[in-house]
């Protein structure tokens, strides 16, 4: 097995697909969370200018607002390791060299089994780059009074990196599934971006936390709008009871987790999402025949 996950980490270091993802991805995290923080910047100086802020002595600047815009850049950016997963092994299939792979290897289980592991740790790599520039814009952009503390601020790059090794995952099972780059790679980016949204809109309030978009973004948005939500009661005892929930919902949705659960169920979820692809995958790509 060792020998089979070394060949897959050379296989993919000596081509350029690691890199060609990396440059856009860490380009996208630096440009969303650098211009997310100065937008809510300005909104919320707006904001506290506005007549009712002022009588209600409403300060909405001590609130954590960067962990919303960190969430949404994390899920915004595993879109790279998505189309990273999804080249795992449908590029093999398409280009024919799968053959060579599984002669070489003692069975297709443990090939299988290797690239797992290997797409497993990329992905981990990938979310720590996506959580690390993430992480350096918001420090740029972010007013001191709008960062969590250390460990807030550990537990929500936690749950980015976890949801980007998952995409991988996941997207790697779709794959092998569909045995076709651009069919693996049209249809993850198709459903991501519109077909679940445009689902979400028509379910009720809860439903869109069970689809694998809303609880990929649960995962991390739900870490990142609780700790707002925590901090409410600080700037204003107005805000309780129904206008607490009122405003956990809106911070929710602007964080990207609409109708999303708590960060563990939506982690759960979704990791049984990836599950489904990955078995689905590992299963078909045993069965398919490759003469």
């Amino acid at each position: 097995m060792g020998r089979l996950i070394s060949a897959e980490f050379r296989k993919i270091l000596t081509t350029k697909m690691w890199w060609a993802l990396l440059i856009p991805t860490v380009a996208l995290a630096a440009l969303w969370s650098i211009a997310g923080n100065l937008l809510i910047g300005l909104v919320l100086d707006s904001i506290n200018r506005s007549v009712v802020t002022s009588e209600l002595r409403l300060n909405f600047n001590n609130l954590p607002w960067s962990t919303l815009i960190f969430a949404r850049t994390v899920n915004i950016t595993a879109l790279f390791p998505i189309v990273f997963g999804a080249l795992a092994l449908s590029s093999e299939i398409n280009r024919r060299t799968i053959t060579t792979s599984y002669l070489t290897a003692p069975n297709r289980g443990s090939l299988l089994g290797a690239k797992l592991i290997t797409y497993a740790v990329w992905g981990l790599g990938f979310g720590v780059v996506i959580t690390g520039v993430a992480s350096i814009g918001t420090l740029i952009a972010s007013r001191p009074e709008q960062l969590p503390d250390a460990i807030s601020w550990l537990e929500i790059a936690g749950s980015g990196i976890l949801s980007c090794m998952l995409w991988t995952l996941l997207a790697m099972g779709v794959g092998a599934l569909f045995g076709s780059p651009i069919a693996s790679i049209i249809s993850l980016l198709l459903y991501t971006l519109l077909v679940e949204n445009l689902i979400g809109t028509l379910l009720p309030y809860n439903w869109p936390g069970i689809l694998i978009n809303g609880s990929a973004d649960g995962l991390t948005g739900s870490v990142a709008s609780q700790l707002v939500v925590d901090k409410v009661a600080s700037i204003s005892p107005f805000i309780s009871g129904d206008a607490q929930q009122l405003f956990s919902d809106l911070i929710r949705a602007g964080a990207g987790a609409r109708g999303a659960f708590d960060w563990w169920i939506s982690g759960l979820i979704f990791a049984g999402w990836t599950a489904v692809f990955a078995v689905g995958g590992w299963f078909m790509s045993r069965q398919r025949d490759i003469t």
